[in-house]
């Protein structure tokens, strides 16, 4: 994704992506949730190498942020 084009509203959301992916205030909860689901899915994907290497969709993405149990599919 092109941050200009992010940045100036010109980039297309990724089909089955939730709109706060290109705009974090779009976020249903606080900064401060939004924040801990970032560190949470951080977590899941650096504990272990077959998370972090493997390529997520922008819609697995969305469903491990909102998704309080996060699990690596």
């Amino acid at each position: 994704m092109s941050k200009p084009l992010i940045r100036e509203g010109r980039a297309e959301l990724p089909a089955g992506a939730a709109p706060w992916v290109l705009d974090t205030r779009q976020w249903e909860g606080t900064p401060g949730d939004h924040a801990e689901s970032l560190l949470a899915l951080a977590d899941v994907l650096s504990s272990d190498p077959r998370h972090f290497f493997r390529s997520y969709s922008a819609p697995e993405i969305s469903r491990m942020m909102t998704t309080r149990s996060l699990k690596a599919g």
